[in-house]
């Protein structure tokens, strides 16, 4: 399954200068613990944003038009892809194994239409970013869970069979 997971405000920022412009400690071990032992898709900023190092004790995938660019840091668990269609055929209805696109927001725009379920964190505060989510439609998405936290809620979606 094509999974997305981000957090944002309600004005739809999702980062600042290759950063998030938000230090929530609960947010950030959301987002470790449902990624945890999984696959990720990240773009090639977000792997810069990363100091070129994937997230640990997982399977990353960075996608991007040069991946000669990143040759010198390929590891065991880092994979660099060029095309799309590498995450379509492997996961794209897959119920035995799930990716996690992470970012960034090209990257969103890309997969939106292909993905299986959202898990997006709405930030309860106000906060300053260069980068934003785009507007997405979620009518054909349904909301089967909302999970409240202090500073943020987690909204679960589905799309429509």
């Amino acid at each position: 399954m094509i999974k997305m997971i981000w957090a944002q405000t309600e004005k739809g920022v999702i980062g600042k200068d290759n950063s998030l412009p938000w230090s929530i400690k609960e947010e950030m071990q959301h987002f470790r613990t449902t990624t945890l032992n999984q696959n990720v898709l990240m773009g090639g900023k977000t792997f810069e944003s990363m100091n070129f190092k994937g997230l640990p004790n997982r399977i990353n995938y960075v996608l991007t038009r040069d991946t000669e660019k990143y040759k010198e840091h390929m590891s065991e668990n880092v994979n660099f892809i060029n095309k799309k269609d590498f995450i379509l055929k492997e996961f794209k209805g897959n119920t035995s194994k799930d990716v996690y696109i992470i970012g960034g927001s090209q990257i969103y725009e890309l997969f939106f239409d292909d993905c299986d379920e959202i898990i997006r964190s709405m930030i309860k505060d106000d906060f300053e970013g260069n980068v934003h989510i785009k507007n997405f439609n979620y009518d054909n998405f349904d909301k089967i869970n909302i999970v409240e936290k202090e500073h943020f809620y987690v909204e679960y979606m589905n799309r429509r069979k």
